[in-house]
């Protein structure tokens, strides 16, 4: 079987959060268990061109848009694992500083971007006759590819045997735009309804995915069923209830070459669930990278993210206060919106010896804060999947979460379980039920043999690639078989 997966972004070329992880993840793990895996992307500006020697992967493409055209290329390279890297080059639209924007906004041109993007693949694939079986998109800015795959793409000989899987990372960034760039997709007008891609009078472009897929998928079991209700479906829990009969949830694996502590090297010693000796270094090691030095007997709390409101940062802000009195060091990493910013920026000022913040993201200091940390904070809103809970169970730094997607998929309370917890869980989005789990967490701590016991069964959770990736093999061949192959 033949996958292409499509995606904005991909490990190790360019990323800003997760997608980028599990795409280029999911792409090696196809390999390993003989699935003929190919990954495309854009051509940033970031890509590193010469750690990634490039060469022309068939002729220039030129991509209608509307009533002109627009010149593109793809380059070819080599991703690591037997996977080929093809990357869509249009210097106009991707050589640029950010991915999708600066924290000001996203770029006005968004829609046209990616737009050019799915079409330059679709155009590509006719153009050198390559086929494959699978295209695997993911997020609204690949979801074109599914709508053109039954439209206007339909006849071609490299496409109409083709069956497509959409996957959500996200349903919360749904890719809509005014309705006066429905003319750049060159999809017509009867496709801007309800039923179609129209959404409250713009034009929403992940609904393309869900709405043409053949099958679609999310990133955890409980993602899958939360979306279809209205509390988390951002107006589309209709459309994902209409087609649930289609739709799977698939737990995100993480990669082993990239979070294993023992063979990490961005860690400051090497350890295992077997031998836990070097995280004591990696512990005093963070806490020197956050400016302190000596002894710290408290535990220490480390949260890596987006700043936003989906991450919880306005629970955080809420108990910011309290949590500075507490018998507690915390570290934050990551960036976002500029309130959350300000006011993580303010506490650590206000109490610089209890809470470390550091407004950046930084692939090295994550890092450290996962093997490091005694606890990790992930008090999400809503969570699709998440993956730095997972990578703190793996490194044995126990998680603090909100019972939400794939949260509550991946860690067991361990006050309502003791024989079987990996962390603490809060049911409510609410101040007071973070601070609780945080001091049910403190308590633990104290308890040496009990928490060891935690640590020890968080560390022994299997959350490898090979069970995901058969997963979705199994997804491709129902995929095949509503195409009628």
């Amino acid at each position: 079987m033949k996958v292409l997966i499509a995606s904005s972004e991909i490990v190790p070329f360019a990323k800003t959060g997760g997608l980028a992880d599990v795409t280029g993840a999911l792409s090696k793990a196809l390999r390993r268990i003989g699935v003929e895996a190919d990954c495309v992307l854009p051509l940033y500006r970031s890509v590193d061109r010469g750690r990634f020697p490039m060469q022309p992967a068939g002729t220039p493409v030129r991509v209608p848009l509307g009533h002109r055209e627009e010149a593109g290329a793809v380059e070819e390279t080599d991703a690591g694992g037997g996977v080929r890297a093809f990357l869509v080059r249009n210097d106009r639209y991707f050589d640029r500083e950010f991915l999708y924007g600066t924290r000001d906004g996203d770029y006005a041109d968004n829609c046209e971007r990616f737009t050019f993007f799915c079409r330059a693949v679709m155009e590509w694939l006719v153009r050198t006759g390559r086929k494959y079986d699978i295209l695997h998109c993911n997020d609204w800015q690949t979801a074109l590819i599914p709508a053109y795959t039954k439209t206007l793409y339909s006849r071609e000989e490299a496409i109409r045997s083709a069956a497509t899987v959409f996957t959500i990372h996200n349903l919360g960034y749904q890719g809509l735009f005014w309705n006066h760039d429905l003319p750049l997709t060159g999809l017509g007008w009867e496709l801007f309804t309800p039923q179609g891609l129209e959404f409250y009078g713009k034009l929403n472009l992940m609904k393309a995915g869900l709405v043409f897929a053949d099958i679609l998928s999310t990133v955890s079991p409980t993602y899958s069923r939360e979306i279809q209700t209205p509390e988390y479906g951002h107006g589309l829990e209709g459309v994902l209830y209409e087609r649930r009969e289609d739709l799977y949830g698939i737990i995100n694996g993480i990669d082993d070459d990239e979070w294993n502590p023992s063979t990490d090297r961005l860690i400051a010693a090497p350890f295992s669930r077997e031998d836990r000796s070097g995280k004591e270094a990696c512990r005093a090691d963070l806490l020197a990278e956050f400016g302190w030095r000596g002894p710290v007997a408290e535990p220490v709390i480390g949260m890596v993210g987006r700043l936003t409101a989906q991450k919880g940062l306005d629970l955080l802000s809420e108990i910011g206060e309290w949590l500075a009195r507490q018998p507690v060091r915390v570290v934050l990493l990551g960036f976002g919106e500029r309130a959350y910013e300000e006011s993580m920026a303010i506490l650590g000022a206000k109490y610089p010896d209890r809470i470390s913040v550091r407004l950046a993201y930084d692939e090295r200091i994550a890092h450290k804060i996962e093997a490091g940390a005694d606890i990790f904070l992930m008090p999400s809103r809503y969570e699709p999947c998440g993956l730095n809970q997972i990578y703190s169970l793996k490194y044995g730094t126990v998680p603090i979460v909100r019972r939400t997607g794939g949260l509550a998929d991946t860690v067991i309370d361990a006050d309502e379980d003791p024989q079987r917890g990996t962390g603490f869980v809060f049911a409510g989005y609410d101040a007071g039920e973070l601070s609780d789990a945080v001091s049910r967490a403190i308590a633990a701590y104290a308890d040496r043999a009990r928490w060891n016991g935690i640590v020890r069964r968080a560390m022994e959770m299997d959350f490898s690639w090979a069970p995901s990736a058969r997963e979705y093999a199994a997804l491709y061949e129902k995929a095949l078989r509503k195409r009628g192959r």
